[in-house]
């Protein structure tokens, strides 16, 4: 069970090319993101809308569920200053709220 969970409606899903990395030259290989809209609930009680993208590993159950709210288990690092997440491999479909 995942320790942290991404809640929000499930935008697009689509289709990242191969890349190349420009420092080292290492080839990326492509990947499937889905993009969830999230609410993000401030301090002052205020709503902030997030958009945030994640590399996923089940293309076509993602697919299946557009436009529909999903629970993600996600892992979090911090990149630039910023909390980047990524979809688990160990659980790779997402889960539908009811």
């Amino acid at each position: 069970m995942s320790m942290l969970t991404l809640n929000g409606i499930l935008q697009n899903v689509f289709e990242k090319p191969e890349g190349k990395n420009r420092e080292t030259g290492e080839i990326i290989p492509a990947s499937t993101q889905a993009q969830i809209l999230a609410e993000n609930v401030l301090e002052g009680g205020e709503k902030r809308l997030e958009m945030v993208t994640l590399k996923v590993h089940a293309g076509d159950a993602f697919r299946k569920l557009e436009g529909q709210y999903v629970r993600v288990p996600v892992g979090a690092f911090a990149r630039e200053g910023k909390i980047q997440y990524y979809a688990l491999k160990t659980e790779p479909l997402p889960l539908l709220n009811v």
